[in-house]
């Protein structure tokens, strides 16, 4: 599958930090993917990144311990970010690359 224009609407709302609408959209993609046996192995890095997503919301309300949790989630799947080719792959590696923007801004 795909995802070139979901990707894109989610690079944007993590651009403009609106964690909250980027959790949601990548819990939706998360959800079809894990159901398709084709997709399931992406499906982690999905999920690394609505764990991502979550993370920066409880650090802005300053949940620290519950946003340190949650980081450990998405450091779990980070490695197939690199690892596993998809034709979404490029994508991936962007919105990583905006995680760990947004991680240094909020851990000081």
């Amino acid at each position: 599958m795909q995802l070139n224009e979901e990707l894109n609407d989610i690079i944007f709302l993590l651009e403009i930090e609106n964690f909250i609408e980027a959790h949601n959209k990548l819990e939706e993609l998360w959800k079809k993917y894990k159901n398709d046996e084709k997709t399931r192995e992406e499906s982690f890095i999905l999920k690394a990144f609505v764990n991502a997503s979550v993370s920066f919301e409880l650090l802005k309300i300053q949940r620290f311990e519950h946003a340190s949790n949650v980081w450990n989630t998405y450091k779990k799947y980070e490695d197939l970010i690199e690892k596993l080719y998809t034709t979404n792959s490029k994508n991936y590696k962007k919105i990583k690359e905006i995680v760990y923007k947004k991680r240094e801004k909020y851990i000081k």
